[in-house]
């Protein structure tokens, strides 16, 4: 009876050690995951309100030496000061942050998010009825193709589009805790992330 009391007491203390041990793992994990999800949303909100060079202090140094970082800042104003069209974001939405895993010296945590932008083209000429609504449909039907038709949504009253993009960046960090900066998933960019990111993840990323 002694020896039963004794065992059970032993397993209550092992339980209680478990549980508080596995809601310490979960309070550091989701620590992490509180930084990296305020890290993206300051730097998603100071494009959305065309900071682009305060923007620039959440992305990887190494891409600058790719593209200048004042390049960057440029291209950005390009696109969002164009004279052709009117591009504005709207919302960056969070769906995952995948667990943080350490390569070498650093840390890598993927995110998957859904952009909403909207988009109005510019027109300087009148356009007949015919050729207005000819425009309208093919613009929509090449935004479709890049990124699904049901992404595309057009407000003809306002000839506005709105697009929503699932996209997925990978957050990077010295120390696995703070300082996240931001790359995107881009095939079409691989050169950048060969200089950001290590293989076995851009592999991952682009398969």
């Amino acid at each position: 009876m002694i020896g039963s009391i004794f065992i059970y007491m032993n397993l209550k203390r092992l339980f209680i050690v478990l549980n508080f041990l596995l809601c310490s793992i979960t309070g550091v994990a989701q620590d992490y995951k509180t930084s990296i999800r305020q890290r993206f949303t300051e730097y998603t909100k100071l494009i959305t309100y065309r900071e682009f060079d305060k923007s620039m202090d959440y992305v990887p140094e190494e891409i600058f030496t790719i593209i200048p970082r004042t390049q960057m800042v440029a291209l950005f104003d390009q696109l969002f000061n164009n004279r052709k069209m009117v591009v504005k974001m709207i919302r960056f939405d969070i769906k995952e942050i995948v667990d943080s895993r350490k390569i070498d010296s650093s840390y890598y945590a993927k995110l998957r998010y859904i952009s909403v932008m909207s988009m109005k083209m510019l027109v300087d000429t009148i356009e007949s009825a015919e050729v207005k609504d000819n425009r309208l449909l093919m613009t929509k039907a090449a935004f479709a193709n890049a990124f699904g038709s049901d992404n595309v949504k057009l407000d003809e009253a306002t000839e506005t589009y709105i697009i929503s993009a699932a996209k997925s960046s990978w957050a990077i960090s010295k120390n696995g805790k703070d300082g996240w900066k931001f790359v995107n998933v881009e095939p079409q960019q691989r050169l950048l992330m060969e200089k950001i990111l290590p293989k076995g993840l851009i592999e991952e990323s682009i398969n």
